[in-house]
Formats: structure tokens, C-alpha cells, sequence
């Protein structure tokens, strides 16, 4: 059974965080289901991790969004490795989701190449046209985006969303 759960772990794994040469580039970009181990690699390494630390997010805005609940929320984390709003944005993002504790395992992120496709999710069905973008969900229901780039934060921003009834 242990023998099991392991390969069944490893194919799953395997299936994220893989990368395609985009034709129109001619180099390599994230493809598909990512995990936020995708940030490590070497396409993503001179962006995500300086991104990531320099962002400073408004402390009182974090403090209301830790008093939200999670427990029906997800987010689907459209994003593309080729994109520079995607190299603003996406770290900007991830680390204000890891300040409030949010539980990771309701982040589904997808990366598009730059046809805006993907194996793993139809951004033409979910009307992404533009990446990042980041869908809140409420017991599966959508009940807000942030497209691109935000209206006044990335915090205040999900704020509003979250404290939509």
C-alpha cells in the first residue's frame, strides 16, 4: 500500500511544474499545473525570489485579511513565467497568501504559454485574457478577479473580495 501512495505521489508531482519551449519566444516557459516549488527553478529564479522579498504589504490591511475565514475559499493563480506583470505580481501575491496564513492546498495556479494556453485549464472557457490573474472562489462560486494588475493593492484588493457576503 506504501509502495503505492508513493508512486501514485511521484506521477502527481511529475505532472506539475513542467516547462514547453514556446515557439514564439523560442525558450522555455512554465506550462500547466504549478506548485509554488515552480518559483525554484531555474526559469523563475531571477525574478520570483528578489520580487518576493522586497515586497512590504500594508500591515494593517493584512491584519483585517487574517480575520477572514478560508474555510470556503479557493483561488485559481493564472499566471504565465514569460509575463512581466506575472514577474511583479505573482511573488507580490504569494507572499501576502503566505502573511495571512492562507491554506496553500486552495491555490490552484496554471501557467500559460503565450497563445494563453495550457494542458490543465481553459482560459477561454474562464475568460482569462490577461495574466496574472487570480479568481476567488466561495463555495465554488466566483466572487471576484484580479486581473493583471491591481486597482489600488494586491491586500486591498483581496479584501474586497473577501469580505464580499
Amino acid at each position: 500500500m506504501l509502495f503505492f501512495l508513493f508512486i501514485l505521489f511521484n506521477l502527481t508531482v511529475s505532472a506539475q511544474n513542467k516547462t514547453i519551449e514556446d515557439t514564439r519566444l523560442k525558450k522555455h516557459v512554465l506550462y500547466g499545473k504549478v506548485t509554488l516549488e515552480a518559483f525554484e527553478m531555474d526559469i523563475c529564479k531571477d525574478w520570483y525570489g528578489k520580487e518576493y522579498k522586497t515586497y512590504k504589504a500594508k500591515n494593517g490591511i493584512i491584519k483585517k485579511l487574517k480575520k477572514q475565514s478560508f474555510q470556503n475559499i479557493r483561488i485559481d493563480l493564472i499566471l504565465a513565467s514569460w509575463c512581466h506583470d506575472s514577474h511583479r505580481e505573482v511573488p507580490r501575491f504569494i507572499k501576502i497568501l503566505d502573511e495571512i496564513r492562507f491554506p496553500f492546498e486552495k491555490l490552484n495556479m496554471n501557467a500559460l504559454d503565450t497563445r494563453k494556453e495550457s494542458p490543465d485549464y481553459n482560459a477561454k472557457v474562464n475568460n482569462v485574457s490577461r495574466v496574472p490573474t487570480a479568481i476567488v472562489y466561495r463555495n465554488n462560486t466566483e466572487i471576484g478577479r484580479i486581473i493583471e494588475t491591481p486597482h489600488k493593492s494586491l491586500e486591498k484588493d483581496l479584501l474586497k473580495i473577501l469580505s464580499k457576503n
